[in-house]
C-alpha cells in the first residue's frame, strides 16, 4: 500500500489535488455497492472495477465543476463526492440484505487479518503504478510542474490526469482491506507533504515520499502489535510523527532552521 500510494501522493500534491485522494478514497464505496447490485459478485477485481468508473466519472465532474468560473476547486471536490459517497451508504443500508459487506473493514481496514488475495492484488497494482510512472515519467513531471508548457510539446496532459486519477482510484480500492477507505487518504497525502520540506526536486522527493511511506508502515506496524492498538491507525500516527520531525528540523524549510537562517537568506 504504501509504494504506490506515496508515488501517486507526490504528483497529487504538486497539482493541488490533495483532496482528489479524499474524494477518490470515499467514491470507492459507492463504486463497490453498485458494482454489487449489478452482478451480485463480491469479487475484488469486480469491485475494483465499479470503483474505477465511479472515480473515474466524479473525476469528470470534479474537472467540469472546477473550470466553472463561479465554483473553487476545493468546493467543487467537496459537491462531486459527497452526494455519492451518501448515496452508497443508502445504498448499502437498504438493498444490500443477502450479503454481508464490512463495513468496518471498508473503512479502516484490517491489516493483520487481510487474505493472501489481496495482498497479491495490492502487489499487482502496486507494480502496475510503479512501471506506469517509470514509463511515463518525462510526460508526468512535465505535465504535473508546468501544464501550459506540456501541451505546447504535444503531451496529453487531460490523458495524463485521468490516468493518474484511474491510477488512485484503483490503489485506494485495492487498499480497502489493509488500511480501509479513510486512513488511505493520510498514506497518499502526508507522505508527498513530508518530502516536500526535505527537498524541491521531483525524482528525490519521490523516493523520500515512498521511503516515508514504508517507514511509516514498518514502524506502525511493530508500535500496534506492542501497544495492542488499530495497525492502520498506528501506521498513520507514524507518518504523522515523522512529518513533525521534518517540519522542525528540515534543513530549509523546518521550523528550527528558518528562525536561525539569516534574514537575508530567509527573504
Amino acid at each position: 500500500v504504501a509504494i504506490p500510494t506515496s508515488l501517486l501522493g507526490v504528483f497529487l500534491y504538486l497539482r493541488r489535488r490533495s483532496l482528489i485522494a479524499d474524494a477518490h478514497a470515499h467514491l470507492a464505496v459507492p463504486g463497490v455497492v453498485i458494482a454489487f447490485l449489478l452482478t451480485g459478485s463480491l469479487s475484488l477485481p469486480v469491485l475494483l472495477i465499479g470503483a474505477l468508473i465511479v472515480g473515474l466519472g466524479a473525476s469528470w465532474l470534479i474537472e467540469y465543476l472546477a473550470a466553472r468560473r463561479t465554483i473553487r476547486a476545493d468546493a467543487a471536490i467537496g459537491i462531486a463526492f459527497t452526494p455519492l459517497f451518501a448515496l452508497g451508504i443508502i445504498l448499502m443500508s437498504t438493498l444490500i440484505t443477502d450479503a454481508h459487506i464490512d463495513t468496518h473493514c471498508l473503512l479502516f481496514g484490517d491489516v493483520l487479518g487481510i487474505p493472501n488475495r489481496a495482498i497479491v492484488t495490492l502487489a499487482l497494482v502496486a507494480l502496475t503504478v510503479v512501471g506506469l510512472v517509470a514509463g511515463f515519467w518525462r510526460w508526468i513531471a512535465v505535465a504535473t510542474l508546468d501544464p501550459d508548457f506540456a501541451r505546447t510539446l504535444g503531451i496529453p496532459t487531460r490523458l495524463i490526469h485521468y490516468g493518474l486519477m484511474s491510477a488512485v482510484a484503483a490503489t485506494t480500492m485495492a487498499s480497502f482491506e489493509a488500511v480501509g477507505s479513510i486512513l488511505v487518504i493520510a498514506m497518499i497525502i502526508v507522505p508527498a507533504a513530508t518530502a516536500h520540506l526535505l527537498t524541491d526536486r521531483l525524482l528525490p522527493m519521490t523516493a523520500l515520499a515512498t521511503g516515508h511511506g514504508v517507514l511509516s508502515a514498518w514502524l506502525g506496524m511493530y508500535a500496534s502489535v506492542w501497544l495492542n492498538v488499530s495497525t492502520a491507525g498506528a501506521m498513520v500516527v507514524a507518518g504523522g510523527s515523522l512529518y513533525t520531525l521534518a517540519l522542525l528540523f528540515a534543513p530549509r524549510h523546518g521550523l528550527i532552521a528558518r528562525r536561525t537562517m539569516p534574514p537575508e537568506v530567509n527573504a
